[in-house]
């Protein structure tokens, strides 16, 4: 690599670091970062009590667990998953450069670090930058094996390992770690698809104590999950976020939905004309398409399992093979507009990644500085779900609250038994008695509930029952929180 392709790999690299750093701090929580904090502050055997009872391996909260120890400020946290991520962008760039050179290197270290879904998970309190991460490491680990012919110990030892961290990542994690398998199928390479089977054996026994926990998980995700069967418009909004940030406001949205269609029917097209080329974009193609494909066979065949954000890897994969693209055919400006889309599409979308402040990560800040006010901090806070509850609790511990349960077998009932005992938190089943006495409190609701109670020609059942016992002395709107303040009837 010469001096101007450094300082270009470089520069790359800076942009990466400097958006995935911009709003860290503002940036909203949500319940699952509240969730994966609270968790992350218990013993590690409470840990995997929580997670056994959830839908998540543990490897994440662990990591976080031993994070905290050293700061538990909230941005100090969020440079895990920023760390996480800029370790993936180092791997995909190098698997980049050792498949085509350094200047798809460089391109696609560009796109990798505008793309709004990895800034997004690069500052999530989530398990997706650790997942990409592995499964980035397996790849890598994979092209040096049975691409360059590496056969040093240490590289199949950094398969097992990075496979084993994937695994150990997220429920699905072992979807993405099958197309190495079907990639040595294509090409009949029986030989080697021995030795990697024999490899996997290993990573599947690592993997067994988690794996007498799965049944568990299954029934979980079978009785309460709140996924959809993937549709034309979840398919859809899979492809715009390959391209921009969701979701989006005004004329901005079209412009980004129509530029992501352009761009990604470009890149199909470019690459069934290359179908029959030898390269290393047949694995890559099996990894972007296959992955995605393959979640919505089993949604409809078994469970829908159509996650978006387990798409992390299959994003990386795509931009590698645009990359190549763009490179390829630069001067017959295919490879311009490819490139200008991907930019455009970022640019356009990005300010609404830093600045959304909707439900479900909505103003949270603001509420308990309000309700921290002299006049309202001796006052009692129900929550209409957890949704709002897990949130504020993290800004405000010392807060008089509590929230009510979930409807038992509804899509919104994740928080199992164990994860409350693990964290120690729960819901209230029942609220007017958990009232009684009580002269003053608030009703916490996002204003998205009401509206879909509207929709349907009702009203929110709290809201009713409370407006009739209790007298509604205050209504204030902080974003999309509806703040109800009410006191007993004399």
């Amino acid at each position: 690599m010469c001096r101007s392709e450094r300082y270009c790999l470089i520069l790359a690299f800076v942009l990466a670091i400097g958006l995935r750093l911009i709003g860290i701090h503002s940036r909203e929580i949500q319940y699952d970062d509240a969730f994966s904090i609270f968790l992350a502050r218990q013993n590690l055997g409470e840990i995997i009590n929580g997670t056994a009872a959830d839908t998540m391996p543990p490897l994440y909260y662990f990591l976080l667990h031993f994070w905290q120890k050293i700061s538990d400020q909230l941005v100090f946290m969020r440079l895990l998953s920023v760390g996480l991520s800029l370790f993936g962008w180092l791997i995909a760039v190098d698997l980049t450069r050792r498949m085509f050179g350094s200047w798809t290197a460089i391109t696609a270290g560009i796109l990798i670090a505008v793309a709004p879904l990895q800034i997004y998970h690069s500052q999530d309190l989530r398990m997706y930058a650790l997942l990409m991460t592995g499964q980035l490491a397996y790849y890598w680990f994979f092209y040096r094996i049975f691409e360059e012919s590496e056969k040093r110990t240490g590289f199949w030892a950094g398969l097992i390992i990075s496979g084993s961290v994937a695994m150990y990542s997220h429920a699905l994690g072992g979807f993405g770690l099958i197309w190495g398998n079907i990639y040595l199928l294509l090409k009949k390479r029986w030989d080697d698809q021995l030795r990697l089977i024999k490899a996997q054996l290993i990573i599947g026994l690592v993997y067994l104590p988690w794996a007498f926990l799965l049944p568990g998980q299954i029934a979980k995700v079978q009785t309460a999950f709140w996924t959809p069967k993937p549709g034309i418009v979840e398919i859809f909004h899979a492809l715009i976020l390959f391209h921009a940030n969701l979701p989006l406001k005004g004329v901005i949205l079209p412009i980004c939905a129509v530029l992501s269609a352009q761009v990604f029917s470009v890149v199909i097209w470019e690459l069934w004309k290359a179908r029959n080329e030898k390269s290393s974009m047949a694995l890559l193609t099996l990894i972007f398409l296959g992955f995605p494909l393959l979640l919505i066979v089993i949604s409809y065949l078994m469970q829908p399992v159509f996650v978006t954000r387990v798409f992390i890897l299959s994003s990386v994969m795509y931009s590698v093979i645009a990359a190549r693209i763009i490179v390829l055919r630069w001067k017959r400006g295919i490879g311009t507009f490819l490139f200008g889309g991907f930019l455009l599409a970022a640019v356009l979308s990005l300010p609404s990644l830093y600045t959304y402040n909707e439900f479900p990560r909505s103003p949270f800040r603001q509420a308990v500085a309000y309700l921290n006010l002299p006049q309202n901090s001796d006052g009692f806070v129900l929550h209409d779900n957890k949704l709002s509850y897990f949130p504020m609790r993290f800004y405000d511990e010392n807060h008089n609250a509590a929230f009510l349960a979930d409807e038992p077998g509804s899509p919104n009932d994740t928080l199992a038994m164990a994860s409350q005992q693990a964290m120690g938190i729960y819901p209230v089943e029942e609220y007017i008695s958990l009232l009684a006495g009580k002269e003053r409190f608030f009703f916490i609701v996002f204003q998205k509930s009401i509206d879909e109670y509207a929709e349907v020609g009702a009203n929110h059942p709290v809201l009713e029952v409370l407006s009739t016992q209790y007298a509604l002395t205050k209504h204030t709107l902080i974003g999309d929180l509806e703040i109800y303040e009410y006191m007993r009837r004399p």
